[in-house]
């Protein structure tokens, strides 16, 4: 859960910083005063995000995509110019294992935890990534996500 708390609080600083330059009048005391509306406390002086749990980490974030931040969701491929979609299902996979990892059933709500599952349930040896799952893997995966979000 922590890297899903990191990865927060680093698209929080992108969106500060996106105001920074768009957004007329925008000044750090602005950011401080959005994060402790949303929950953020001092911590040695100062308005800290790392006091936020991910609600409110999201409720911050959900305030600057309402003043016109674009939260893009883009992967890049290693080496070669331009940007690839990521398709549904994968989307989806990755969208299930930050919900268990936000519901406290993921230890580690890592990427690479994920993969290691993906192998575990297809029985495979290895899964390098989500890309190489063909569509019926991909769902078997997806069906056994939700289960486990929904048991108790």
């Amino acid at each position: 859960m922590s890297d899903l708390i990191t990865h927060h609080r680093q698209l929080l600083g992108i969106a500060k910083s996106w105001a920074m330059k768009n957004l007329p009048g925008w000044s750090a005391e602005s950011h401080q005063d959005l994060l402790v509306r949303h929950g953020a406390t001092a911590v040695d002086g100062r308005i800290s995000a790392t006091t936020m749990s991910v609600p409110q980490l999201n409720g911050a974030l959900g305030d600057y995509q309402g003043r016109g931040w674009e939260r893009t969701r883009k992967v890049f491929s290693q080496g070669k110019s331009g940007a690839k979609t990521v398709p549904p299902q994968i989307a989806h996979i990755v969208r299930l294992w930050g919900r268990l990892g936000q519901a406290g059933k993921v230890q580690k709500a890592t990427r690479s935890a994920l993969l290691a599952y993906c192998a575990r349930q297809l029985g495979h040896d290895k899964v390098p990534d989500l890309d190489s799952l063909d569509v019926q893997e991909c769902q078997t995966i997806i069906e056994s996500l939700k289960k486990w979000l929904d048991r108790k």
